[in-house]
């Protein structure tokens, strides 16, 4: 009898592939999956923006598809998610941590989508206070005194930032204490529920962005990354990983570590679309088949058709994305920022070259830069008013413009001849 293999995610908020690579050798978990899953080494985010780019890894769709443009705007009812597809065809679907498919300020909750998920342990981060924040409730009841040392008054929605303190006693909780071991703790019981001859999805999101899950501190979110607590996501992997071998289900679990966005690094400063804000790490570890690196520029968002392909589930009409084991890379990645306090810019990403567009809005003229990233990594060289590459320039405007128009939706059925 065909067994269906079970699927782990691993959802990172904010983190970036020259970030893992560079503390890789105090992660054991990710060490390991580094080296046995395949690497795609350039996945990049369809936007810097943290909600946008995870409805498109959830979704298989690019952001001008789904319509969740931007933070704060709920990904519309039309579309489905991984989540829901599995559960609705057999699997065990369960989510713990953070989700962010809608908006969260104020302290909102984020409400389950119908259907989506069987068990469900919502926290969109430590640092954000809704009533329904299953981590803030464990914390409270596990720890008392040190929640209300964290937090001595009741959430105000009015005044959602937290102080610097309440930030550095977060940053300092014992590992046991901390957002990413609970979360792992959670995912564990989850496999205890496991039974056999019913696959399941499972869904992680550990939060690592410097914000951990407070308000954004800078226009579009972008968030350097805390370096303890990765680690301690990566403790919380470690277990999480020994509970599929101690229920015999690691052999057929394909285990999937990849982030929403990449982080705010040294490099890239405020700059949206800089590599560090939008290469984000994806591993894919399939049973039976070996490790290896892949070099080409792919999408994230081609996540979801590699899934729907390795396991047989079927995927939704909406799909946009490619089986990145089965399909050629296009060679390019079209990513968007559509922040309302930010320039409106698109990003192209060929193996060799980047080109920005900041498009004009009435007041502010559009411009380009382009960027030589073998020559160029940190992208400090602007080359698009080098007459020298000016042929260049114009080959890249075509092909983002060929971009765009591969990205359009058009699954709506055509019903009459006019």
């Amino acid at each position: 009898m065909y067994t269906r293999p079970n699927v782990l995610m691993v959802l990172f908020d904010s983190l970036c592939q020259a970030a893992l690579e560079s503390h890789l050798a105090e992660l054991p978990a990710l060490r390991a999956l580094d080296t046995t899953s395949i690497v795609f080494e350039r996945a990049f985010a369809s936007s810097p923006e943290a909600s946008p780019a995870r409805a498109s890894v959830l979704t298989g769709l690019d952001t001008a598809a789904h319509g969740l443009w931007t933070d704060g705007v709920a990904l519309p009812e039309r579309e489905t998610t991984l989540m829901a597809s599995f559960a609705a065809q057999g699997y065990r679907s369960w989510h713990v941590g953070r989700r962010q498919l809608a908006g969260v300020s104020h302290f909102t909750t984020e409400h389950a989508r119908a259907g989506e998920c069987h068990a469900q342990d919502w926290a969109h981060g430590p640092a954000h206070r809704s009533r329904q924040n299953a981590y803030l409730n464990w914390l409270q009841a596990t720890a008392p005194d040190i929640y209300s040392s964290v937090f001595p008054r009741q959430p105000n929605p009015d005044d959602t930032a937290l102080s610097a303190a309440q930030h550095a006693q977060l940053a300092d909780l014992p590992d046991e204490l901390s957002f990413n071991v609970w979360a792992g703790g959670r995912a564990v019981s989850h496999l205890e529920a496991v039974t056999t001859g019913q696959p399941f999805f499972g869904l992680i999101g550990f939060v690592v962005g410097e914000d951990r899950g407070g308000a954004p501190r800078s226009e579009a979110g972008m968030e350097a990354l805390d370096v303890r607590a990765l680690r301690q996501a990566d403790l919380a992997l470690t277990r999480v990983l020994a509970a599929l071998d101690a229920h015999a289900v690691r052999d057929n679990t394909i285990v999937v570590v990849t982030a929403g966005r990449g982080n705010r690094s040294a490099r890239a400063g405020h700059a949206p679309m800089h590599d560090d804000t939008l290469n984000v790490p994806l591993l894919l570890g399939v049973p039976g088949r070996g490790g290896g690196r892949v070099a080409p520029p792919i999408p994230a968002f081609d996540l979801a058709a590699t899934l729907y392909a390795l396991t047989g589930v079927f995927a939704p009409t909406r799909l946009q994305g490619v089986s990145l084991l089965t399909e050629p890379p296009r060679g390019w990645v079209l990513a968007r920022c559509r922040h309302p306090l930010s320039a409106h810019q698109s990003a192209l990403r060929t193996e060799r070259w980047k080109l920005v567009v900041t498009h004009g809005d009435g007041v502010t003229e559009s411009r380009s830069c382009l960027y030589d990233v073998h020559a160029d990594p940190d992208e400090l060289t602007d080359l698009a008013r080098d007459l020298a590459y000016r042929d260049t320039l114009e080959a890249l405007v075509d092909q983002m413009i060929d971009a765009r128009v591969a990205l359009e939706d058009r699954t709506a059925a055509r019903v009459a001849s006019f």
